[in-house]
């Protein structure tokens, strides 16, 4: 996709469009800082004081404190506790990776960058009427590849998965598709394991292993427990065991500790991450030294220094490392 560059005024031109009205630099506020306003935002929303909770999470991210940035993207986004309204999360989601795509990615506020750009790719994939926002899959691709490489996101490394299975916005490729899946199932990603032990159980675009495939669908009915693709994951496990004979389960089932992985706990204290939240960006040390990129509207997104996050190499082995007897 071509890179189309923009001046700085016509972008932010473009970006009023769809984003709440600026607050005036000169007009007085009720915040001492744009970090109170978002503490006092975010406690006003625990208390459900929309008409308090709203205009200062808005002055926030308009002063660009991250966590107002994200909790009013994903208000717009769910339409749970307003009414849901994609174009002003989008607003906010790519206020979010124009400001930060190339925070360190060992920050302790790195997986909102990187839900930000999975968030927006998933917009150019399915695009928005109100905009409008035309379906643009090899845009999303990129986006998708970026938080998948750069930021290690689970979601972004089975949607890139799904990509590359259906040659959509990207050229068909199961073997890179395979690695990425193979990637997030090792993370516990229900989907992905889901997906994977399929393609394994059926020897489609990798060798058969109908063990190790029908471990990988128990293993992800357990971890959907309770999450959105619980239904699908269940039926096609269920379906699955039924089909296989004696042998086959038993050895799915030795299988299970050495694919289930150790459980994680938070992988960042609590009270850090709340902290880095509340500062607005410019304040924030924990970057990269050359400056994130601004995302251009509706056109390819200048990631990095413009060189493509790099691909996996070799296939990883969809045992996770175990070896060829097990099969």
């Amino acid at each position: 996709m071509q890179m189309c560059k923009r001046t700085m005024t016509g972008a932010f031109a473009a970006l009023l469009i769809f984003s709440p009205a600026a607050v005036a630099e000169d007009q007085a506020t009720p915040y001492a800082s744009a970090t109170e306003a978002y503490r006092q935002g975010n406690e006003a929303l625990k208390n459900s004081r929309l008409d308090v909770a709203l205009p200062a999470l808005e002055y926030a991210a308009t002063h660009d404190v991250l966590g107002a940035q994200l909790k009013l993207a994903r208000l717009y986004a769910s339409g749970r506790e307003v009414p849901k309204d994609d174009a002003k999360a989008f607003y906010y989601y790519r206020q979010i990776a124009s400001q930060q795509a190339e925070i360190n990615p060992s920050s302790p506020v790195a997986k909102y960058v990187g839900e930000a750009f999975v968030s927006l790719g998933q917009y150019y994939l399915d695009g928005i009427k109100a905009m409008p926002l035309a379906s643009d899959p090899a845009y999303a691709a990129s986006l998708l590849r970026h938080a998948a490489s750069y930021f290690g996101n689970v979601e972004a490394q089975y949607l890139l998965a799904s990509l590359y299975l259906e040659g959509k916005g990207v050229e068909k490729n199961p073997t890179l598709a395979i690695n990425w899946l193979a990637i997030s199932a090792k993370k516990q990603h229900a989907a992905s394991q889901a997906i994977l032990g399929e393609l394994l159980w059926r020897g489609e675009e990798v060798r058969v292993n109908r063990a190790r495939g029908l471990a990988l669908l128990m293993l992800a009915q357990e971890n959907a427990k309770g999450g959105r693709d619980q239904a699908w994951i269940t039926e096609l496990c269920e379906q699955t065991f039924a089909g296989a004979d004696n042998a086959v389960r038993v050895k799915a089932e030795a299988l299970l500790p050495r694919l289930g992985g150790d459980k994680r706990a938070a992988a960042i204290a609590k009270a850090k991450t709340e902290e880095t939240l509340a500062t607005p960006v410019t304040s924030q040390a924990e970057t990269l030294p050359s400056p994130a990129p601004a995302l251009v509207p509706n056109d390819s997104i200048p990631l990095g220094t413009g060189t493509p996050p790099p691909a996996p190499g070799a296939p990883l082995s969809v045992g996770f490392g175990a070896s060829a007897a097990e099969n």
